[in-house]
């Protein structure tokens, strides 16, 4: 299945554009197909861009793969070779213009035979037959291709951004909530990090560039512990590791080998100091999974101390 959504994700993403039937038609190669919708546009030239928008699901009406949960149509080249590709579907995307939206079904072993030319996953079904419907929103030469995906990119970099806000804004409530139900005192940074100094430490605090070692415990805000660097801790909390070397964990500051959280909160403290950090998922890992215990999003907890500087 994977394989298969990875190669159709290169096909496109579907429009269903109407339902003015004008009967079967059969493209060069054979392949039979029921067109849904008549375009006014231009067929596509040699040299441009098909942008395409794709479903597809088999007889149990599972889908396979929806450009709508894609969130994008995929731009595709046109070349000479499609209108004789024999059982490929590209020879049904020759003869589609802008605006078209056709309908056909194809079995999984002539899908990968002739379009993917390669042997069925084991884990796909090779008896079932696959329903497709597919629509050509526009064509663009190689100047309006450019600037369609210019804007995609734009589109995209703006929606994680407000993901981005709308999640720190989660993120702070939530640690919020933690502190007042477990009558914490903590600080808060101007980026969102809360943090307690549990132990004062001595002498000058590090800053970046310096070369720090530091103890640790973590945890998931109201959930499980996924990491320390104490062996005895590591084992009371179920989290240890045969035959790992535990001891503070050596890294220099502001280089980004640490998560942002760390970075922000030991040039918090000096030598000898102690604190608990309350990381928001921005700081850390966001959406990316981390195990099985670090899920996207995860708020995460540290227990830490400044074991030394290291000038």
């Amino acid at each position: 299945m994977r394989i298969l959504l990875k190669v159709l994700a290169l096909l496109g993403a579907v429009l269903f554009l109407g339902s003015c039937s004008e009967g079967e038609l059969t493209a060069t190669n054979g392949l039979k197909y029921k067109l849904l919708n008549a375009g006014e546009g231009e067929f596509a030239k040699n040299g441009e861009y098909l942008l395409v928008n794709m479903e597809y699901k088999d007889e149990n009406d599972s889908v396979w793969l929806s450009s709508e949960k894609n969130g994008s149509p995929i731009a595709l080249l046109k070349d000479s070779t499609w209108e004789n590709s024999v059982g490929s579907i590209n020879s049904i995307f020759a003869v589609l213009k802008q605006g078209d939206s056709v309908q056909f079904s194809l079995s999984c072993t002539d899908l990968f035979k002739h379009t993917f030319k390669s042997p069925i996953p084991p884990q796909v079904d090779s008896t079932a037959t696959l329903t497709f419907n597919m629509g050509v929103e526009a064509i663009y030469d190689m100047e309006g291709i450019r600037a369609w995906q210019q804007q995609q990119q734009q589109q995209l970099m703006a929606k994680q951004k407000e993901d981005a806000i709308n999640q720190k804004e989660e993120d702070l409530a939530a640690i919020a909530v933690h502190l007042e139900e477990n009558n914490i005192d903590a600080q808060t940074t101007e980026t969102g990090l809360s943090y307690v100094i549990t132990q004062e430490g001595e002498g000058e605090k590090a800053t970046n560039g310096s070369l720090v070692r530091v103890n640790y415990t973590g945890n998931v805000l109201n959930g499980p512990y996924f990491d320390s660097s104490y062996e005895e801790i590591a084992k009371e909390k179920g989290i240890y590791t045969e035959g790992r070397e535990y001891g503070p964990l050596e890294f220099r500051l502001g280089t980004r080998s640490v998560i942002t959280g760390w970075d922000e909160g030991i040039v918090l403290l000096n030598k000898g100091a102690k604190a608990t950090l309350y990381v928001p998922s921005g700081m850390a890992y966001g959406p990316r999974q981390r195990g099985a215990t670090i899920l996207p999003n995860s708020i995460l907890v540290f227990d830490v101390e400044l074991v030394d500087i290291i000038k």
